[in-house]
């Protein structure tokens, strides 16, 4: 089974709450497993990368703007910067979101 880590940075590290789940359930129904977890733009550069390592950092809509100085804080790390469309953050669209992950993160078969 393929295992997925993501990490969506919103404003305050709460509203992604509905999405996470909706994600989680997606990868279940395609046979994966998803850890998704939130955090707001503050604690994004506490966040120890290293002692709770992630595939992909997601990028909420509302903070878009912090995507780069997030890339330079990671990408070092091999970890995958993308922001989270728009329609899909707003629709709460699991799916997409999860083929987002999945797209973004190749995972051997």
């Amino acid at each position: 089974m393929k295992k997925y880590t993501a990490l969506i940075v919103c404003a305050i590290g709460m509203s992604s709450s509905l999405l996470e789940a909706k994600a989680v359930e997606a990868a279940q129904n395609n046979g994966a497993e998803l850890d998704i977890s939130s955090c707001s733009t503050a604690e994004v550069g506490i966040y120890d990368f290293k002692a709770r390592p992630v595939d992909i950092v997601l990028v909420a809509p509302q903070v878009r703007f912090k995507k780069r100085s997030i890339a330079q804080l990671v990408n070092p790390l091999g970890i995958v910067v993308e922001d989270i469309d728009p329609v899909t953050y707003g629709m709460v669209d699991g799916d997409k979101l999860f083929a987002q992950i999945a797209r973004a993160v190749k995972k051997p078969d």
